[in-house]
């Protein structure tokens, strides 16, 4: 891909520019990570036959950060996302450039039964519990970095002392579990009520979570959902678990919907105002993002995702916070709404195309997706992890057999661009013969100083 020099300036009011726009903005958003999950990767087909492994999920994610550099790491969801081999898994996501950032293990109930790991029943809660440490082993064989548990409680309120007992079991477990990870590996809680009765919605969901996290211990943290409640403040709950160090992330795509996008502007206001992403900062926690409900699963909705999910925050990079704080401190609801308006408003296109000429990626990652490799980039990674594990157990005549099949002259062999300038396989740029790489600094920062 050709690189665009850099040009930095600064405008009257003294700031750095970068291609024109603010460049304090497109190196936060160049900061800025988001982690995928396979969920958004499995396509149905995939889903329905049973055949989407750890491995797919690291080659869609992989190419998926290679047109957008800011989603570095991919969630496994268990049992769903056979793994197999871990070692070979760790193999395979180095090569590619990402890592496994999340191990999710299924600890979800049916409507309006308990969750398994407080069940009243002992022998369920038992098996339950087994199973939850045989996916904390599978995360520390895969060298995750978190291991969630996303704590769905749908079941109809049982009362004071069973509602306490409940909590109190789940506490317990969380702090043997912390226990039983290393160091390393965080334990992220996501508790959410699902009960349309306000009766049990004394305290937020996140302040329930961040007592779990308290109870199971240091090294245990609360994945937040934004979205924003009766008497409840986002920007409140982010500050205070940062405050805390007990952040692990911000949800979205649950409560702030992903195709509601100034739901999704508003989000990302809470979340430069909770010190997430403030301009000229880098950003200290990942964006955890799920599905859009009408989106049908696959490397196309994933890239719409991120997509939107930048622009968002593109527009929260835009808005007049002096002009908005201002008008909050004079008690005038109207102005506030105009400022923020005027930033919603405001085309984000020129400081998205700096962003991503800053990271030397596509500045529309979807069409060159489209026009680059659609869904040949499967095979060449399998074929790659193919290689590796012949090459491991020394047999050769595999390994030759592989790199010939990856190597080949077919369409299926290779992830190339045709026609395209700078990218290779393009007339007059070497081929690298395999999946295409954009070239990106030591820094992944171009220009940004």
């Amino acid at each position: 891909m050709t690189e665009r020099a850099a040009v930095t300036d600064r405008d009257s009011g003294g700031r750095r520019l970068l291609w024109g726009v603010d460049a304090d903005a497109v190196a936060t958003l160049c900061s800025m990570r988001l982690e995928v999950s396979a969920t958004l990767l499995r396509r149905p087909a995939d889903s329905a036959a049973g055949r989407f492994t750890g491995h797919d999920a690291v080659a869609d994610a992989s190419l998926v950060h290679r047109l957008t550099a800011i989603t570095p790491e991919v969630s496994l969801e268990l049992p769903g996302d056979r793994v197999g081999d871990p070692a070979e898994l760790v193999a395979h996501a180095a090569d590619a450039g990402i890592r496994i950032g999340t191990v999710l293990p299924d600890v979800s109930a049916r409507r309006g039964r308990p969750l398994p790991l407080c069940h009243p029943d002992t022998e369920l809660a038992g098996r339950a519990l087994v199973a939850l440490r045989r996916a904390a082993g599978v995360a520390v064989d895969v060298r995750a970095r978190r291991l969630l548990l996303r704590l769905r409680n749908n079941a109809p309120y049982p009362g004071r002392d069973e509602a306490k007992r409940r909590i109190d079991q789940l506490a317990d477990v969380l702090a043997g579990l912390r226990r039983q990870l290393p160091a390393d590996v965080s334990l992220v809680v996501d508790y959410a009520v699902d009960d349309p009765y306000p009766v049990r919605r004394s305290r937020p969901d996140w302040q329930t979570a961040l007592s779990l996290a308290a109870a199971a211990g240091p090294g245990t943290k609360v994945l937040l959902d934004p979205a924003p409640l009766l008497d409840e403040d986002p920007e409140l709950s982010i500050t205070t678990l940062r405050a805390a160090d007990r952040l692990a992330g911000v949800l979205l795509g649950r409560g702030v919907r992903i195709d509601r996008p100034f739901a999704l502007f508003l989000a990302m206001i809470d979340a430069a105002e909770g010190g997430v992403l403030v301009r000229g900062r880098r950003c200290p926690v990942p964006f955890v993002v799920a599905l859009a409900p009408e989106e049908e699963p696959g490397i196309e909705a994933t890239l719409r995702t991120v997509s939107a999910v930048q622009e968002a925050a593109a527009k929260a990079m835009l808005l007049d916070r002096a002009a908005w704080r201002a008008a909050q401190a004079a008690d005038d609801p109207h102005a506030a709404i105009d400022v923020l308006l005027a930033a919603y408003e405001t085309e984000a296109t020129p400081l998205l195309t700096a962003v991503r000429a800053a990271l030397g990626v596509p500045a529309d990652p979807l069409a060159t997706y489209r026009e680059l490799c659609r869904d040949t980039h499967r095979a060449v990674e399998r074929q790659r992890s193919l290689l590796r594990a012949a090459l491991r157990l020394g047999d050769a005549g595999s390994a030759a057999g592989s790199v010939g099949r990856v190597d080949s002259g077919s369409a299926a062999g290779r992830v190339v661009m045709a026609g395209a300038a700078g990218v290779p396989g393009a007339p007059g740029v070497p081929s690298t013969g395999g999946a295409v790489r954009w070239p990106r600094g030591a820094s992944g920062l171009r220009g940004v100083g």
